[in-house]
C-alpha cells in the first residue's frame, strides 16, 4: 500500500515495477535492503532515468549483492552472518578460532553497537586492554583481524555502508606481534635430554619432531603409507594430513603445507624399529596409534612431554628443568607460568632456530616447515632472522680480523730513482 501523508493522500504513487512517483513529480525507486527494510532511492531525471535505476538495482540483487545501506546493523548481527557466511568454508580449527576471538573479547564490548558508532578510539583501547590482560601480541592481531573482517563482509553482503575503522587505526594502535615474548626454544642440552627421559613411543615422536620440525597435527596424522623407509639412504616423510582437535584427519594447515622432506638414516632406523613393535602395521594405520588404533590426542602428547620434563637430568643427575621440582613454603609444587618451559611447539621452533643460525636459506627452512612461502617464515622468525644476520656479520668481521692480524708484515720497499720514477708519474 502507498505510504499515505498528511489529509490521507498518498506519499507516492505507483507508477510501474518498483517505480513510484511523488506529488511533486520526483521519481523514486523502491527496494528492500540487506537487512529486509524498504528502502527508497530518489531519482534525478524522468521515468527513463527511474527505470534505468531500478534495473541497475535489480541485477544487483539478482547476482546477490547487497544494495542500500543497513545503517543500523549491529556488531552482533554482522558477526553471525559472517559466521553462518564464509567462516563455514573456512578449517574447524580456523572457524573455532575467529569463534573464540567474537565470542571471548568483541561480543560483550561492542555486540549492541551498530557498526557506525564504533570507531578507531575504541579498538586502540581494545588492543591496550588486552595487553593489560597479558594476551600475546599475535592473539591480539587475531582480534582485529576477525574485526576487519566482519566490517568487511558487512559492507560487501550486509547492506552496510560506511567506513572500517580498522583501516583508521595508526600504527602504533595496532597490535605487534614482533613485540611478543621470544618463543621459547629448547636450550643447549635441553633438548636430547627431555627426548632421553621419554618413554615409547613419545621418545621416538619427539626426535621425528626434533629432526622435521613438523607440527603435532602433522606428525599424528602420519600413517605408514607416508613413511619410506626401507632404503635408508633414501628415507623420507610425507606430511600429507594433519588430525584436528577431535581426532579426525582434515587437509593440512596450507596448500603449501603437504610436503615429502628427506630424513636421516638414524631417524629411518629408528621409525623401522618402532613398526616392528606397533600393532598397527597396514598402510592405513597411525604410525603413532593408541591401543585402539587411533591417533593420539594433543593433550596426551603434552602430558607425556611433561612427564619427561620432570624426568630429564642433566650429565651431573641434576633436573634439566629446576623450576619443575620447586616447592612453596607448604611444600607444594610452585605452580609453572605459560612459555616458561618449551612445549611441543619447541621443537619446531628450536629446528627453524637452529636451521637459520647454521645459515639455511629461508626457501629451504620455509619448505621444511611446511610454511606457505618464505614470507610467513620471515614473518614468523623475524628475531631470529636477525639473530642469524648479527652472528654472520660478528663471525666475518672476526675472520676478517683475525686475517688482518696474523698477515705477515713485510718491510716498506726502499724508494729508488726508478721506483721513485714510477710512483712521479
Amino acid at each position: 500500500m502507498p505510504a499515505m501523508s498528511e489529509g490521507n493522500q498518498p506519499r507516492r504513487v505507483r507508477v510501474e515495477r518498483n517505480i513510484y512517483r511523488r506529488a511533486t513529480g520526483v521519481y523514486e525507486v523502491g527496494f528492500k535492503d540487506g537487512g529486509g527494510k524498504q528502502r527508497w532511492r530518489t531519482v534525478d531525471g524522468g521515468i527513463t532515468a527511474a527505470r534505468a535505476a531500478r534495473d541497475t538495482i535489480l541485477s544487483q540483487r539478482a547476482r546477490g549483492e547487497q544494495v542500500g545501506n543497513n545503517s543500523r546493523l549491529r556488531f552482533a548481527d554482522a558477526a553471525e552472518n559472517w559466521f553462518q557466511g564464509p567462516v563455514l568454508d573456512l578449517r574447524p580449527a580456523t572457524e573455532s578460532c575467529y569463534r573464540n576471538a567474537v565470542e571471548q573479547h568483541l561480543l560483550d564490548r561492542f555486540g549492541a553497537r551498530r557498526l557506525d558508532t564504533i570507531t578507531p578510539d575504541d579498538l586502540a583501547k581494545l588492543v591496550r586492554d588486552l595487553r593489560a590482560h597479558g594476551l600475546a601480541e599475535s592473539t591480539i592481531v587475531i582480534v582485529i583481524g576477525v574485526t576487519n573482517r566482519i566490517y568487511r563482509y558487512a559492507a560487501r553482503r550486509l547492506g552496510w555502508v560506511g567506513t572500517n575503522p580498522v583501516s583508521l587505526m595508526l600504527s602504533s594502535e595496532r597490535p605487534k606481534p614482533s613485540k611478543g615474548k621470544r618463543r621459547r626454544i629448547f636450550e643447549r642440552g635441553e633438548l636430547e635430554q627431555t627426548i632421553a627421559a621419554a618413554g615409547e613411543p613419545y621418545r621416538t615422536l619427539f626426535t621425528v619432531a626434533a629432526l622435521t620440525g613438523a607440527r603435532l597435527s602433522e606428525l599424528l596424522a602420519l600413517t605408514w603409507a607416508n613413511l619410506r623407509v626401507d632404503d635408508i639412504d633414501d628415507a623420507q616423510i610425507e606430511f600429507a594430513h594433519q588430525v584436528d582437535r577431535r581426532g579426525n584427519l582434515a587437509p593440512t594447515k596450507t596448500e603449501g603445507s603437504a610436503r615429502t622432506i628427506p630424513i636421516p638414516p638414524q631417524l629411518a632406523r629408528l621409525l623401522a624399529a618402532h613398526r616392528h613393535t606397533s600393532a598397527f602395521v597396514r598402510p592405513d594405520s597411525f604410525v603413532f596409534a593408541t591401543r585402539s588404533g587411533r591417533p593420539f590426542s594433543q593433550r596426551n602428547i603434552a602430558r607425556a612431554l611433561r612427564a619427561a620434563q620432570v624426568k630429564a637430568v642433566d650429565d651431573n643427575g641434576h633436573p634439566t628443568f629446576p623450576v619443575l621440582h620447586a616447592l612453596d613454603e607448604s611444600g607444594n609444587p610452585v605452580p609453572v607460568a605459560h612459555g616458561v618451559l618449551p612445549s611441543m611447539h619447541s621443537f619446531r621452533h628450536t629446528v627453524a632456530s637452529r636451521a637459520l643460525l647454521a645459515g639455511e636459506s629461508v626457501d629451504e627452512i620455509a619448505f621444511m616447515l611446511g610454511h606457505r612461502d618464505a614470507n610467513v617464515t620471515r614473518a614468523v622468525y623475524v628475531r631470529e632472522l636477525s639473530d642469524a644476520r648479527r652472528r654472520t656479520m660478528r663471525r666475518s668481521r672476526m675472520v676478517a680480523e683475525f686475517e688482518t692480524s696474523s698477515a705477515p708484515r713485510t718491510k716498506p720497499e726502499p724508494m729508488t730513482p726508478a721506483t721513485a720514477g714510477v710512483r712521479s708519474r
